[in-house]
């Protein structure tokens, strides 16, 4: 895997994840994560619906020639926007979007990538995540494979990081279920590595309907 793909993934490189808990604070809330057993139906649920409704917008951002203001790379984005209809999972997917292509441009200053980057950060009209992650990808050159397992393994790590922030498991019990969680990640990304746009769907209605909730909460850790 290509070192710099080590470094855009890495929990501390500033995309905002941080803050955002993938309505699993809603979940929590609504008394859904009772137990160990709870909590990995419910990220087993997570990773399922990231690769089937998030993967197939990052493939058509990665796939798309370099040129980020042709061949549809804004097109793409407000096409993301329109599928996003819950207005929760909207919000934080654009906020992430932004934070990540600022971040990714202040780090490859002085390249040729970086260029793409401030391009893609001037003309998409919302930047989701995924299709600023897919963008970016490809304009540092690394491996489709690696860039999409990358994209997928940070969705969960930031579930994980917030259910320990939630008080839901602790720190080393969360390392010890994503890693018994790896070979699912695997067949996510093998069942999903030529679906596109037209594709893309929810096969996790609880989580959706949980995240919608977020803003009516008595009391929020996280922005979504």
């Amino acid at each position: 895997m290509d070192s710099r793909l080590l470094q855009l993934a890495d929990s501390a490189f500033p995309t905002g994840a941080f803050a955002h808990s993938f309505g699993f604070e809603a979940v929590h809330q609504l008394g859904k994560l009772r137990d160990e057993t709870s909590i990995v139906r419910r990220l087993r649920e997570f990773i399922w619906h990231t690769a089937t409704s998030t993967l197939p917008f990052f493939n058509a951002a990665f796939d798309l020639e370099r040129a980020p203001t042709v061949n549809g790379i804004v097109a793409l984005d407000r096409w993301n926007e329109m599928y996003l209809s819950n207005h929760i999972a909207r919000r934080a997917s654009t906020a992430q979007g932004r934070a990540f292509l600022l971040a990714s441009e202040a780090t490859l200053e002085g390249t040729e990538a970086s260029t793409i980057i401030r391009a893609l950060r001037e003309e998409l009209p919302h930047a989701h995540v995924a299709v600023a992650m897919g963008s970016t990808f490809r304009a540092i050159d690394v491996a489709r494979a690696d860039a999409r397992r990358v994209h997928l393994f940070a969705a969960l790590r930031g579930v994980t990081s917030a259910l320990v922030r939630l008080g839901a498991m602790g720190p080393l019990r969360s390392q010890k279920l994503m890693f018994d969680l790896h070979p699912l990640l695997d067949e996510a990304l093998d069942a999903t590595e030529g679906l596109l746009p037209d594709d893309a769907t929810s096969v996790a209605p609880f989580l959706e309907i949980a995240q919608t909730l977020h803003d009516r909460l008595y009391s929020r850790l996280f922005q979504s």
